[in-house]
């Protein structure tokens, strides 16, 4: 795939990931209030497409690695391996809040007692779930702004605010754990938008310019790395 295509994509896969996932949860809200197959019956519709954008959501992350993978890896193999792996994990991780939503409106149509089982399951998930997977979404931002840093893909300010932002959204992700009430909305709020507008910035630069072209010197320096992006010893 050309640089220019393979940007546009990305750009693209990014803007989808980020606006499925926030229309998703906000259609799924808290799922604490469903304790009967008539509470899960009356918001099936939102439930329903919630649950599809989520899945949607994981759809476009899962294919946000595959076309990073051939430009990352001129930069640095092992790093852009370790993005790959990260983002599945995320993935692996993201489903079963797709899935749980849409067992649950599936129960609601049979007996009422079906319901139950289903919630116990995705409360189970909601425990441990959305934690796990925000740790390993916080370690694709490392791994991809490293790289995009060291290797001018982009501005570096682009990268230096992702760098910067991870970290209040991992401690959201971490604080989350201890249960919904451990942070006011608001406060959540400020923890998690300087990321999400990092990687709409970052969608939009890669839409409209592309990845910066390597300058003459990096090119040389790209030509003589081995796999792992270390300099080759000139005397060796």
């Amino acid at each position: 795939m050309h640089r220019r295509t393979t940007a546009r994509v990305t750009g693209i896969l990014f803007l989808t990931a980020t606006a499925a996932g926030a229309l998703g949860a906000g259609l799924l809200g808290s799922l604490d209030t469903l304790d009967s197959a008539r509470a899960v019956a009356d918001r099936s519709p939102t439930l329903a497409a919630g649950a599809l954008l989520i899945l949607l959501m994981a759809v476009a992350i899962a294919m946000i690695p595959p076309t990073l993978h051939p430009v990352l890896k001129e930069h640095g193999e092992a790093q852009a391996l370790g993005y790959v792996v990260a983002r599945t994990i995320e993935v692996v991780l993201v489903l079963p809040a797709a899935v749980g939503p849409l067992a649950l409106v599936a129960a609601s149509s049979r007996e009422p007692g079906a319901v139950d089982p289903v919630l116990a399951l995705t409360r189970t998930y909601d425990l441990w779930g959305p934690t796990c997977s925000s740790v390993f979404f916080c370690l694709s931002v490392v791994l991809l702004n490293h790289r995009l840093h060291r290797s001018r893909l982009v501005p570096r300010w682009i990268a230096v605010w992702a760098l910067a932002a991870v970290l209040p959204y991992l401690a959201d992700a971490l604080l989350a754990a201890l249960g919904p009430s451990a942070l006011p909305p608001a406060v959540r709020a400020v923890l998690v938008v300087p990321l999400a507008l990092n990687e709409m910035a970052l969608a939009l630069r890669l839409l409209v310019r592309g990845f910066t072209a390597p300058a003459p010197e990096q090119s040389a320096r790209a030509a003589a790395a081995v796999p792992d992006g270390r300099p080759v010893d000139a005397a060796s």
